[in-house]
């Protein structure tokens, strides 16, 4: 008898993450052998996406819905312990979930929340898994074309409340990630570990609020992806076969994470950062 092996996903509720739940649920419908997990922090979102799964055929006890806060370390281990208390290793990981905030704000742990959430939560989580994950599993980690102009400091977790753009922090926060991602797939050879580019898509993160916003709507927003659009870049990171690791993927293409990342000044202190919080 095959063994169960888990298909999770974060920020389940929101665009991206019910397009990848509605894939993880094909799956399982294809294959018995799967249990997808869709991992969300609002409770009512998250039965209202149960519900649509079990629509599409998907019978409620062949997956899992967990919540967690992923603002935090503390949430990270509470959805680490849950995903360990199934009892099946992870196939495939996408770390989906992603904020941004109009203001500077710090978690509790003196964190920036655009670093906090983009890519302190999702590092430390894939960080975690790893033990947990089985033989030649994908960790899929959603990024941003923005990793590319932008620039992270010293003091690069707190931020500067003097200087907060809420795009560049956001910015900062998927280039860290970029960062942690090649530099995970480095010392994992054994695994898949990529990034995902989107583009970008016409989510209610796509909000500025500010006067501007109804202009966004009329000049910009027709011009955005719908997340289903960016589907296929995450399935064909969850599903490469060949062995490739420390790609970015589109809807269309791969191609290794760029070099200037990927050898990033801050690349060492990006892994003391995470590996000393497990």
């Amino acid at each position: 008898m095959n063994r169960e092996e888990l298909l999770v996903v974060t920020g389940a509720t929101g665009g991206l993450g019910k397009s990848v739940c509605h894939y993880f649920a094909r799956l399982a419908l294809q294959n018995a052998q799967f249990r997808p997990v869709f991992c969300c922090r609002n409770p009512e979102k998250g039965e209202s996406l149960c519900e649509e799964i079990v629509r599409s055929g998907l019978p409620r006890e062949r997956f899992s819905l967990l919540l967690a806060d992923l603002s935090n370390k503390e949430g990270v281990r509470s959805l680490v312990a849950q995903l360990v208390a199934l009892g099946a290793p992870v196939r495939y990981l996408v770390n989906n979930a992603a904020s941004m905030f109009a203001s500077y704000c710090q978690n509790e742990e003196g964190i920036e929340m655009n670093m906090a959430v983009n890519f302190f939560a999702p590092a430390l989580l894939a960080e975690m898994m790893v033990p947990h994950l089985a033989s030649g599993a994908s960790v899929v980690n959603v990024l941003s074309v923005t990793r590319k102009g932008h620039a992270i400091g010293e003091n690069f977790l707190a931020g500067d409340e003097s200087r907060y753009s809420r795009l560049e922090n956001y910015s900062q926060s998927k280039l860290a990630l970029s960062i942690f991602t090649a530099d995970m797939a480095a010392r994992y050879p054994g695994l898949r570990i990529n990034g995902v580019d989107p583009g970008v898509m016409n989510t209610a993160m796509l909000r500025m609020e500010k006067w501007y916003d109804s202009l966004a709507d009329l000049l910009f927003r027709p011009f955005t992806r719908r997340p289903e659009d960016s589907l296929p870049a995450v399935i064909h990171a969850c599903e490469v076969v060949d062995g490739t690791s420390g790609h970015v993927f589109t809807a269309h293409r791969h191609f290794a994470i760029e070099r200037k990342i990927a050898e990033n000044p801050f690349r060492q202190v990006i892994r003391d950062t995470i590996e000393s919080n497990i």
